[in-house]
């Protein structure tokens, strides 16, 4: 565990959970820094305290899903998401609501529920909410994976109905991308879906490829600043979504928080597991953030949200 500032009054109390070690320099950093936000961070890693071999005997088995990780020496290791899962959901378990102002799981490859009793942004169904969103809207969204195995692992069902194509490539590695844009010709957007594309990768794809390109850690960045950014004028967040800007100012709030956690997704009933309010008083917030949005269905108010932080779009 790490933490990256000393506790204060005046800052917001943010925990990143991970499925790799601490500290994560090459995500959470980049995160803040889109911010802007007076936040103390803390950071959890399903495998920090662990030994080489503990990790060694987390590698997948052959009817086990795959996820790719960094240890805290940077270099990378694939590992058991169904065991690895279990190892997230302990450290969730072991928050109490009054000990973060905002959780943020970082992991964009575990597609299980976590029992969290705190406000939580899940980079994995953020994600997924704003690739549906995408796909729906029309055209062809190109999905690049971190590992080949996890492209057979995409949720299929859920994107059936809609035009996409699916590559892979390791964060970071340049050849790879290049060679996953052949496979993404016919896209009309890009989504690197994992926290470990940086802001490097997403230009140097954007170059190559002449197509916007959709960045998970942007995502996750601006669920964070829905749930925490109350505190200062949001047409300093939203420089190049005036229009969001203007319209999130009429919402309360609590309407913001609604607003957030709808677009990852989630049902009125979850919504007010974590929010600590009935199902019913969601619907009613859910209403009047949709009038006050102008928007006429969920998949548009998530369109609207992701392209505040993708202006290309």
């Amino acid at each position: 565990m790490t933490t990256s500032m000393a506790a204060r009054p005046d800052l917001l109390r943010v925990a990143f959970v991970g499925v790799g070690q601490t500290p994560r320099l090459d995500v959470v950093p980049e995160i803040l820094a889109q911010l802007d936000l007076p936040i103390a961070a803390t950071e959890f890693g399903a495998l920090d305290g662990l030994t080489d071999a503990e990790i060694a005997e987390l590698a997948p088995r052959v009817d086990e899903h795959a996820l790719v990780t960094r240890l805290a020496d940077g270099t990378d290791v694939v590992i058991s998401k169904p065991r690895v899962g279990e190892r997230l959901a302990r450290i969730l378990a072991g928050f109490a609501p009054s000990d973060f102002d905002l959780v943020v799981i970082l992991s964009t490859g575990l597609f299980r529920e976590f029992e969290s009793r705190c406000l939580t942004v899940n980079a994995q169904r953020a994600m997924e909410s704003g690739v549906l969103a995408l796909a729906a809207h029309g055209g062809v969204i190109g999905l690049v994976q971190p590992l080949a195995q996890q492209v057979a692992e995409v949720n299929v069902t859920a994107l059936s109905p809609y035009r996409i194509v699916l590559s892979h490539a390791a964060p970071g590695d340049r050849d790879a991308l290049a060679h996953a844009l052949i496979d993404l010709a016919e896209s009309e957007i890009i989504v690197l879906n994992s926290v470990g594309f940086n802001e490097a990768d997403r230009a140097m794809v954007a170059r190559a490829s002449g197509k916007p390109v959709v960045l998970a850690r942007r995502i996750v960045a601006g669920a964070m600043r829905l749930l925490l950014d109350g505190r200062r004028d949001l047409h300093r967040s939203y420089e190049t979504a005036p229009i969001l800007a203007e319209r999130l100012q009429r919402l309360t709030p609590r309407e913001r928080q609604v607003l957030s956690l709808a677009a990852e997704g989630l049902s009125n009933k979850a919504i007010g597991r974590q929010l600590g309010i009935s199902p019913k008083t969601v619907e009613i917030h859910r209403s009047k953030v949709m009038s006050k949005m102008e928007v006429a269905s969920t998949g548009a108010l998530i369109r609207l949200v992701v392209s505040a932080e993708h202006p290309e779009l």
